[in-house]
């Protein structure tokens, strides 16, 4: 790659970091409601979720999820899964006054 398409690159990638998106409202609502120790958690979860996709993306996990049907159906069916297990525990937690 020559030096021009590096820059342009860096620079295209540094100001799409910097917009805010979902990931960023939400850790920014999250540090002002619950402290900065929220935010600082929040901010990691989100980075391993990341670290994730791009591994299996890296990987090749998801051309094979995206290429068949019974991989994907497992996938979609192990998240709803857990969305519900995750909604479970928040209704089964006692919310303390």
């Amino acid at each position: 790659m020559d030096y021009l398409s590096v820059i342009s690159f860096l620079s295209a990638a540094i100001v799409l970091t910097l917009m805010p998106g979902p990931d960023n409202l939400f850790t920014l609502a999250q540090s002002i409601a619950k402290g900065k120790n929220a935010g600082i958690f929040t901010t990691l979860g989100l980075c391993t979720g990341l670290l994730v996709h791009i591994t299996a993306a890296t990987v090749g996990i998801s051309a094979v999820i995206y290429h068949s049907t019974l991989a994907f159906t497992l996938v979609k069916y192990a998240g709803a899964a857990y969305l519900l297990f995750l909604a479970y525990k928040s209704f089964k937690k006692k919310v303390q006054v």
